[in-house]
C-alpha cells in the first residue's frame, strides 16, 4: 500500500515486540488500527505476527483486559498473549479531538477491527457503518456476538453464553452427563482467526480496487463451524424432515481413552493394517485370531470385555510419550493426552 507517514502519539514499547529476524513478512506495510475490547484482540496480534503495523486504541488507563486473570507481576497474560507486536495509543473516544485524532490515524491505515456491539457507538461517527462512509478506502472488520443483523444483534454476551448458542458446549463432556463448557476462550479466539482470515481477503480486493468494505463477523457463526460434524448432520436431517441424533463422543470403541504410567492416550484402530499390528504387539494370542475381528464391527463386539482391558495392561508400565512412540514405530496411530505444562515440555512442541 505504499510508505504511510509515522503515526503521532504512539509508543512502540507498550506491549512485547516479537519481530524475529525473517525476510519481509507478507503484511509488510499494511497499518492496522484496533479498537477491540477483549473479544477480537488476538485478530491484530495474528496479523501482527504477519507483518502489519497494528496501533492498539486503549482508553484512558488502559483496556479492562490489562487486569484478566492469570496476572504474573503486573502483567496480565490474557491480555499479553492477545497484544504481543502491537503498538499503543491511548485515546479518549467520548470526546470530539480524541475522535478526530483517530480520524486521522484512520484516514492513513488499511484496516480497523472493532469489537463493540451494534449501537454502542450510536451518535458518534464511530460505528463500523460510519466509518465505511467516512473512509470509503477503510477496510471496517467488525467482530461482534451474533453480526450486525438478526434477532440477536446488539446482545452483548461473554463468550460462555456463545458457546451454548453456538452448539459447542452440547458437544463438550462425557455423553451420560450435562453439557460442559469448553475451556477458554475457544469462540471468541476462533472468530479471531476467521477475521485475520477475512480481511487479507480484503486486502486483496482493496488493493485491486482501492476500495474498502465492512466485514460483518459473527462470534456465534464462527464458534458453530467447528462443532465437527454437527451442522452438516442437522442441515440434512432438517432438511430431510428427520429429527437430529447428534450426540457427544466420549470414550469408546473408535477413539478409545486408555490409562498409562503418567496419563492418558487416545488410540485409534479402525484399518485391519492397524488392528494386525496391535494384534503382533501382543503376541498374536489364539484367541484373536478370529478373522471376524479382522472387521471393525467384529473387534466393537469385544471391545470393553476383551481388547481395552488387554491395552491397559499393556500400557500400564509406559508412559504416554513411550505408548505413543511404539505405536507411531508400529503403524499403529495413538496419540498421548497431554496436559498444557505437558505440551510446554513435549519435545517436538520444543523443537519447534
Amino acid at each position: 500500500m505504499g510508505d504511510k507517514p509515522a503515526a503521532a502519539h504512539l509508543t512502540t514499547g507498550a506491549y512485547p515486540l516479537y519481530d524475529p529476524p525473517m525476510p519481509r513478512r507478507p503484511l509488510h506495510g499494511i497499518r492496522i488500527v484496533d479498537l477491540t475490547l477483549e473479544r477480537g484482540e488476538l485478530t491484530g496480534r495474528l496479523l501482527a505476527d504477519l507483518g502489519a503495523e497494528v496501533l492498539r486504541v486503549e482508553p484512558p488507563g488502559g483496556s479492562p483486559a490489562r487486569s484478566m486473570l492469570p496476572v504474573v507481576g503486573d502483567q496480565s497474560l490474557f491480555f499479553t498473549f492477545r497484544n504481543a507486536g502491537k503498538k499503543g495509543v491511548e485515546l479518549d473516544l467520548s470526546k470530539d479531538p480524541d475522535r478526530e485524532r483517530l480520524h486521522e490515524l484512520l484516514a492513513c491505515s488499511d484496516v480497523v477491527i472493532d469489537s463493540a456491539e451494534p449501537g454502542s457507538w450510536a451518535d458518534s461517527g464511530l460505528d463500523a457503518d460510519d466509518l465505511a462512509r467516512r473512509h470509503p478506502h477503510l477496510i471496517v472488520c467488525s467482530i461482534t456476538a451474533y453480526g450486525r443483523t438478526g434477532p440477536y444483534a446488539g446482545r452483548d454476551v461473554p463468550c460462555a453464553v456463545i458457546d451454548a448458542t453456538a452448539g459447542m458446549a452440547f458437544k463438550a463432556g462425557v455423553p451420560e452427563r450435562e453439557p460442559l463448557l469448553p475451556p477458554g476462550n475457544i469462540a471468541d479466539d476462533t472468530a479471531s482467526m476467521h477475521a485475520v482470515f477475512a480481511i487479507e481477503c480484503a486486502l486483496v480486493q482493496q488493493h485491486a480496487t482501492g476500495a474498502g468494505q465492512v466485514i460483518d463477523l459473527s462470534v456465534n457463526e464462527a464458534a458453530a463451524q467447528i462443532a465437527d460434524w454437527s451442522l452438516s448432520n442437522w442441515t440434512r436431517s432438517l432438511d430431510a424432515g428427520m429429527p437430529s441424533l447428534d450426540s457427544r463422543i466420549g470414550p469408546g470403541p473408535v477413539y478409545t481413552i486408555l490409562p498409562c504410567k503418567d496419563g492418558y492416550v487416545r488410540l485409534v484402530i479402525i484399518a485391519e493394517r492397524h488392528w494386525k499390528a496391535m494384534r503382533a504387539w501382543l503376541g498374536e494370542p489364539d484367541y484373536l485370531q478370529d478373522p471376524e475381528y479382522e472387521t471393525f464391527m467384529g473387534r466393537f463386539g469385544i471391545a470393553d470385555a476383551v481388547l481395552n482391558p488387554l491395552y491397559t495392561e499393556l500400557f500400564s508400565t509406559m508412559t504416554m510419550l513411550e505408548v505413543a512412540e511404539e505405536c507411531q514405530n508400529r503403524g499403529i496411530v495413538c496419540t498421548p493426552i497431554l496436559k498444557p505444562d505437558d505440551v510446554l515440555v513435549n519435545p517436538h512442541f520444543e523443537a519447534r
